[in-house]
């Protein structure tokens, strides 16, 4: 997920995503303890509970899978600890690296290309071209540059999954159409025992199985309602029992109300 403009406060939360914020002026963040950073470059680990304490207009926010080559990227470039005093990086590392604000968002570092790629220089490497003739087309195309150039993503070594958990990730998603999903069923489908997927699931991926099905579900949620659902057919179709449990989960991971940010957002596919 990619996001433009205004920042504000949020409450304390985590999400299974690498965060990067970029910024052209000061925020201030608050780790889990109360400790305290104001910075204008920030890259929060996965998982880890954190809160916007003063916003900042002009910022560029991306929540990048943590399995992605982005992602590993990110981490291996920056690679902060759990507290907020290591969540921004040093000025003589970033110093050379792309801020998003004004004037023009420039980029100063032009976008990488290999000989065989195809991409000219100045295009998205790593993501879906942004619709032609949308308002923002140039923006998020902007955006997307100065995510490539900050991750660096081909300094990440591909990193192969367990086959049985390669597996269950692919199970999973077909799973959250029909309700509920449990350990034993993916468990099954992977021919492994729950207990030994549960174990598997958690070293390769992160996190247990359990939130990580939750982090889906909030996925899809934020997906139809970029798409032009109602934040109640979202839930219901993510499947989330009603629309207080949605808003209870949305709030764990993301620190605001689904409300506060749907009629705030002009959302791009």
């Amino acid at each position: 997920m990619l996001y433009g403009g205004t920042v504000g406060r949020n409450g304390l939360h985590a999400h299974h995503a690498v965060q990067l914020i970029v910024s052209a002026e000061p925020f201030t963040m608050a780790d889990a303890h109360g400790e305290r950073l104001t910075t204008r470059i920030a890259v929060v680990p996965p998982d880890t509970r954190h809160a916007i304490l003063a916003g900042a207009r002009e910022t560029l926010l991306a929540h990048l899978d943590p399995r992605s080559a982005p992602g590993r990227s990110l981490l291996a470039r920056f690679g902060t600890g759990y507290g907020a005093s290591a969540w921004s990086p040093s000025v003589t590392r970033t110093r050379d690296l792309p801020v998003y604000g004004s004037p023009a968002h420039a980029v100063t570092e032009p976008v990488r290309t290999s000989p065989t790629s195809g991409h000219h220089r100045g295009r998205p490497l790593m993501f879906a071209e942004p619709p032609i003739g949308h308002a923002r087309s140039a923006e998020v195309t902007t955006a997307l540059r100065v995510v490539e150039v900050w991750t660096g993503h081909s300094a990440a070594d591909s990193v192969p999954l367990h086959p049985a958990v390669e597996a269950a990730i692919t199970v999973i998603p077909a799973l959250l159409r029909g309700g509920p999903v449990r350990l034993r069923t993916v468990a099954d489908a992977v021919h492994l025992s729950p207990s030994r997927l549960a174990h598997l699931f958690s070293a390769h991926v992160g996190i247990p199985l359990r939130p990580y099905v939750r982090w889906l579900r909030l996925q899809r949620a934020i997906g139809l309602v970029a798409e032009g659902e109602t934040l109640t057919v979202a839930a219901h179709s993510a499947g989330f029992t009603d629309s207080p449990h949605f808003t209870r989960a949305f709030r764990d991971t993301f620190g605001n109300a689904p409300s506060e940010l749907a009629a705030a957002i002009d959302w791009l596919p």
